[in-house]
């Protein structure tokens, strides 16, 4: 028996790294998560948001239009990712950029077209692209200060994890998935940045996830800012430019045109 089961341990021990191991717990405890809570359907009130002015027609206009950030800076990502010029980033942290810039312009695109007629349906569009750009926020982490392998597997299971979670609730009508890999992808990243110091890395992480905490008070603030803005910005129009900057916070050495080459 120890002949047998000797070399299938050192098999598995060569085979299968720390960094394997953890994203096997990580994954486990998320499902465990998500198995434990209660259907979370979405709130009707969702959709009434505070600022209801038209401009030119357009309904909805702050909350529609403010969405150009989120392209201005995801154009702006490509544009670099794209350029020669610049020194390369290692291949998975780029690979983390690239989606999130793309999933900036896509952002854009969706949430503009659900401002414009805000119901479940145009929501889809708006959280689909939004999952492209936490996947490539926390895949490029991963990549930083971890290493590049396990950046490439984080990416490669929560691309298509946060298509899964909202095609989920689609089908479904239950955000409980959804909710857990935003706020799981939340500590994921904290506890990197917290546990984690791997090299020199130019990418601000405290300014994303600073400009991404204020987007999330204001937009549960959507009312409360309005009234004490005496209607002049709502709260959601507020969280699309706060989001915008924790996108562009995450693309910094990008826009900036920093010649930075990280190897792992």
């Amino acid at each position: 028996m120890k002949k047998i089961v000797q070399p299938a341990l050192s098999y598995l021990r060569r085979s299968f790294s720390r960094t394997d191991a953890i994203g096997l717990a990580a994954s486990l405890l998320a499902i465990l998560v998500w198995g434990m809570l209660p259907a979370i359907p979405q709130n009707p009130s969702y959709h009434q948001f505070a600022d209801q002015r038209q401009w030119f027609r357009v309904p909805r206009a702050a909350d529609t239009l403010s969405n150009i950030a989120f392209a201005l800076v995801g154009f702006v990502g490509l544009f670099r990712l794209a350029s020669r010029r610049l020194l390369r980033f290692s291949p998975a942290t780029e690979a983390g950029m690239w989606c999130v810039a793309l999933g900036l312009v896509c952002t854009a695109m969706g949430s503009a077209w659900y401002h414009l007629d805000p119901n479940n349906a145009t929501l889809v569009w708006d959280r689909l692209p939004m999952t492209l750009v936490f996947a490539g926020v926390l895949g490029a982490a991963i990549a930083q200060r971890v290493s590049s392998s396990a950046g490439r597997a984080g990416l490669a299971l929560l691309v298509p994890l946060g298509i899964v979670s909202v095609v989920y609730w689609k089908m479904t009508g239950d955000l409980s998935l959804y909710i857990t890999l935003q706020v799981g992808g939340i500590g994921v990243l904290l506890s990197l940045l917290l546990l984690t110091r791997k090299g020199e890395d130019p990418i601000p992480w405290a300014w994303v996830v600073a400009w991404y905490v204020l987007a999330k008070v204001a937009e549960f603030a959507d009312q409360g800012i309005w009234n004490a803005t005496r209607g002049l910005i709502a709260g959601h129009t507020l969280k699309h430019l706060l989001a915008a900057a924790a996108g562009a916070a995450a693309l910094w050495p990008l826009i900036r045109g920093a010649a930075w080459r990280i190897q792992h």
